[in-house]
């Protein structure tokens, strides 16, 4: 005991200076920040003359324990970025700050990029992403987050077919990867899933786009069709600020179809056409359009310092549509809070988001646009005793009636509510938890006057309908990072967890014979269609879960090789019984050469990287209960004296039904020249989905129903996309940087066989025209790509005006005697090459940003020619152009027919945006107001003019879906639009 007893007093006393030196020690603490405020990531700090290093977090932050008392030089460097030194004096036992702002030198290198479930410098991504930050997008008004990047990322197809202020744009990312699987990517606001509508176009800071497998194979089975991260707007730095973003617009129609007037009619009519000549002179089209204008108004506040700050905002949308009673409303309100605490060590964050829509509904506009195209203009508006003068020709009702004599509305509500915290108990680890909830509900209604056609003509005494709907998104997940260096090894590693769960419901109900039409829709139940079983009443409810358990390693050697490789594992309740889980790897390497000594002889490289990557990830199956046996309600039968409700087998069982899995191989090189001044990347892939959801036809019995949903057909993309950006002038006064992007797609369906299932054909048929020709319009083919167009090929007429085609021996024939097998191939809907080329330019106080863009090889079936150009047609009005002569002889005079003659090349390019500002001077807003920062005035163009050789109102047709490329009759007809805007910070 003594002896025990003299060893442990001889330790202490060893040990006592020792912990007395430690504890007079300090630390150095600080932020590393660009010159512009924001953090620097990942920053090298050292203590000049020792040994001491540190790297920054994600957000710039570091810390070097046990540095001796003294003055010593802290020295900051970063890839993109000039070294920078400062002095700082530790004491004793203290603390000693020194935040560092970095000079940028080429900011694009890096550029922090939202990636999944984090960030990274640009310079680090091994895969393909690409990011636009704000100062990036289309500076014109936008319709929603696409819109702000639209020409701005190659592989991204971003179109706006459509003018109605209610729609979204479409999007496409690296061609068609799926026939009966969802085709909308992922999107994700602040790592929480939401739509591109969901938060106002002001509010965004940056988006984010997961292009290839590698970088989207963390999320699973939703990334198959890529993944936009839609970061929003936060407060940075210490000082309370107050911006308003707001604008006023004016809409026109793009492209008025020419179709014949009064006089037209009356002309025509003396030469023999039998045209009726009813008296009057309307201009139908003016009657049903007007010149909408449009307003935003963007109010956002932020303030705090570094432990606590917040941002809020609020928006209001007014956007009309060119048709009468046409509208939408939008208001949304968002906040979010954040606070650090315990020295860095736990921060805290809580956001709100909610989102009113409000929107005049009922006629349905695409009806009455043909009913004005078509209508006689000799005709009038409205009769002797001031109802709306119809007519009894087939399909032909007054177009102002249509809208004036039906009312409604819709009400949208969206709340938004989560929740994070991250805890770092150390600063190479840090835990989060992100939880929260998104709650979405809508009631609509719409109901017609007893002057509306459906009583005046159908006789149903006022029609009405109610429909409402919710829908609940809770998510839940957990990760954990941890980054270190070791000497010349820097890992980072990530684990995680995911959890959500969705459910929806509706319940819609209609009625008609009602005994007065004051009530509108507010009084279903006065309505006798119901009782007599003649209306409609439905409701519905569905849900299902998701489990992710994920995890993804980076490593980086001397920032010269990269890794990158993730897993996720799966469980999805929409999968069948024996497939409720799925697995998608994803690996990832670069190697930057311009870390190379061979390489670092060439100064005019910054930075070069090859890279290359495959993942795996998946499309789940677009609905619930696809797995399982269904049962719908039949007719009703006489059974011992009562009638008794049917009930058939709907959908037969498949416990194998899961995931469309898409493998992609992506090969890509980054380059940076001339001081930065040149960048740019080029990227290759491949892309196959295999295990695709298709119909297929089976025996009753054994099977209960005929056809059975199953994982067989193959889909292969092949792509190149490629981008370049520079920097013409760098002047303090000019600035003039011009980027341009190409991608080219092949597609091709590979199979839609396997050894269990074998469809009866290898073809099957897509698309329709519609009465009175009904016919199909596309063939979908093994060994084909998606989107032909599939029909009689026109190559002639003869001296009666009747269509000559080819049969499916190619010899000539008239349209009379053709059959369907003497169908082909007319061409495809889809564009093969997508283009763009944005410039900015900078002088002084003003700027003007220029979008171009625009898409090649493919065709568009443009529907308005093909009914409208027929002058054997005379009860209707048609195109001015139905009286010129095809192929040169004679005008047609045969039965409306769809007939390769209407599919017209499509190529297109558009000057889609043009904005010029001026930002007041330091002199001027002095004058006007102390405390205002930043002003700035700007007017805006978009839509602006279309070079192309088609001969319909617009080639920017909807390209999705398994009938791409028609330009439809009743299409809501796009808008050239002219804003007025301003944007003041205080």
């Amino acid at each position: 005991m003594r002896t025990r007893f003299i060893d442990c007093a001889f330790l202490f006393a060893l040990a006592v200076p020792i912990v007395a030196r430690a504890q007079a020690n300090g630390r150095i603490t600080g932020v590393v920040t660009s010159d512009a405020g924001h953090p620097v990531p990942r920053a090298q700090i050292s203590v000049l003359a020792t040994q001491l290093r540190a790297t920054a977090d994600s957000v710039g932050r570091y810390a070097i324990s046990n540095v001796p008392p003294g003055r010593y030089t802290v020295r900051a460097t970063s890839l993109g970025y000039g070294p920078l030194q400062v002095e700082v004096t530790v004491a004793a036992g203290g603390t000693a700050t020194a935040d560092i702002r970095l000079p940028v030198v080429a900011a694009k290198l890096d550029q922090v990029v939202v990636v999944g479930y984090g960030e990274q410098r640009r310079s680090e991504i091994t895969s393909a992403v690409a990011s636009v930050t704000s100062d990036e997008f289309v500076q014109g008004p936008a319709r929603d987050a696409a819109s702000l990047i639209a020409g701005k990322i190659p592989g991204l197809g971003v179109t706006t077919p459509s003018g109605d202020p209610r729609a979204g744009s479409q999007i496409s990312l690296r061609g068609v990867t799926t026939i009966q699987g969802a085709t909308s990517p992922l999107v994700l606001i602040d790592g929480i899933p939401g739509s591109l509508e969901t938060v106002p176009a002001p509010d965004i800071a940056s988006i984010s786009v997961l292009k290839d497998g590698s970088a989207a194979a963390v999320y699973g089975s939703r990334a198959s069709n890529g993944v936009l991260l839609i970061t929003t707007k936060r407060h940075q730095g210490n000082k309370p600020t107050l911006r308003y973003d707001g604008f006023v617009g004016q809409q026109q129609i793009y492209n008025r179809p020419d179709f014949l007037t009064a006089a037209d009619y009356r002309r025509l009519k003396s030469n023999g056409m039998g045209f009726e000549d009813l008296g009057f002179n309307t201009d139908w089209e003016a009657a049903i359009l007007r010149s909408p204008a449009s307003q935003r108004h963007n109010l956002s506040i932020g303030g705090g310092d570094v432990g606590t700050n917040y941002t809020g905002s609020v928006t209001y949308d007014k956007a009309q549509g060119i048709f009468l009673r046409s509208d939408n409303q939008e208001v949304t309100a968002r906040g979010d809070i954040r606070h650090s605490m315990f020295n860095g060590k736990l921060d805290a964050n809580m956001s709100f988001l909610s989102r009113t829509q409000d929107y005049f509904t009922g006629p349905d506009y695409g009806w009455a646009w043909r009913q004005a195209l078509i209508r006689n203009p000799t005709d009038r508006v409205s009769a002797d005793d001031g109802s709306w003068q119809e007519r009894g020709t087939y399909m032909y009702n007054n177009p102002v009636g249509l809208l004036d004599e039906q009312n409604g509305a819709y009400e949208g509500r969206d709340t938004r509510v989560y929740g994070s915290a991250t805890v770092r108990p150390i600063e190479s680890l840090h835990f989060s938890l992100t939880g929260g909830t998104s709650r979405g509900s809508f009631l609509s209604g719409n109901a017609t006057t007893f002057k509306h056609v459906n009583t005046t003509l159908n006789g149903q005494n006022g029609t009405a309908a109610r429909n409402t709907g919710s829908n609940v998104d809770r998510i839940l997940e957990g990760t954990g990072t941890f980054a270190k260096a070791f000497g010349r090894h820097d890992f980072t590693a990530l684990a995680g967890y995911s959890y959500q769960d969705f459910i929806n419901e509706s319940f819609n109900a209609s009625n008609f014979q009602f005994p007065t039409d004051l009530f509108g829709y507010d009084a279903l139940q006065s309505g006798t269609a119901l009782t007599d079983g003649k209306a409609s009443l439905s409701s519905n409810k569905t849900g299902y879960k998701l489990i992710g358990f994920f995890d993804r390693v980076n490593y980086d050697w001397q920032n010269r090789f990269l890794v990158m490789g993730s897993t996720r594992y799966e469980g999805n309740s929409r999968f069948g019984a024996d497939h409720k889980w799925g697995l998608f790897p994803a690996l990832s390497a670069a190697w930057r050469l311009s870390e190379e000594g061979f390489v670092r002889r060439l100064p005019w490289i910054n930075d070069l990287k090859l890279r290359t990557g495959y993942g795996v990830t998946g499309i789940a199956p677009t609905s619930s209960y696809l797995s399982l046996t269904s049962y719908s309600y039949g007719q009703k039968f006489l059974y011992n004296g009562q009638w008794v409700q049917g009930l058939a087998p709907a959908r037969n069982p498949n416990p194998d039904l899961r995931w469309e899995e898409k493998r992609e191989v992506n090969t890509g090189v980054d380059y940076s020249m001339f001081e930065s001044r040149l960048n740019g990347s080029v990227d290759v892939y491949r892309r196959e989905t295999r295990n695709m959801l298709y119909n297929y036809s089976v025996p009753v019995p054994p099977y209960l129903f005929s056809s059975i949903l199953a994982n067989v057909g193959t889909m292969r993309n092949n792509g190149i996309e490629a981008q370049v950006a520079y920097d013409v002038f760098r002047g303090r006064d000019l600035r003039w940087t011009t980027s341009a992007n190409w991608s080219r797609n092949t597609n091709q369906l590979v199979t839609l066989s396997n050894d269990t299932f074998q469809p009866q054909t290898d073809c099957f048929f897509a698309g329709g025209t519609g009465e009175p020709i009904q016919a199909s319009t596309h063939r979908v083919c093994v060994g084909q790509p998606i989107g032909n167009f599939f029909g009689w090929k026109s190559v002639d007429i003869d001296t009666a005006g009747q269509w000559i085609v080819l049969d499916k021996n190619n010899t000539r024939i008239p349209i009379a005697k053709a059959t369907p097998d003497d169908r082909q191939v007319l061409g495809n809907g889809i564009p093969k090459q997508f283009a763009a080329w944005n410039n900015s330019f900078r002088f002084r106080n003003v700027d003007l940003d220029v979008n171009m863009r625009g898409a090649f090889q493919f065709q568009i079936l443009n529907f308005q020619r093909m009914f409208y150009e027929n002058p054997k047609v005379t009860q209707y009005n048609m195109l001015r152009s139905a009286l010129d002569p095809v192929y040169g002889k004679r005008p047609v005079n045969y039965d409306l027919a769809y007939v390769s003659y209407y599919i017209e090349n499509g190529d297109y390019w558009k000057l889609d945006n043009v904005t010029l500002g001026y930002s007041l001077g330091p002199a001027l807003l002095s004058h006007l107001s102390g405390s205002v920062t930043n002003a700035r005035l700007y007017v805006s163009g978009r839509n602006l003019l279309t070079l192309t050789g088609y001969k319909g109102m617009d080639p920017e047709v909807p390209t999705d879906g398994l009938s791409p490329g028609i330009d439809q009759r009743d299409q809501y007809p796009t808008t050239r639009t002219f804003t007025f805007g301003m944007t003041i910070s205080f």
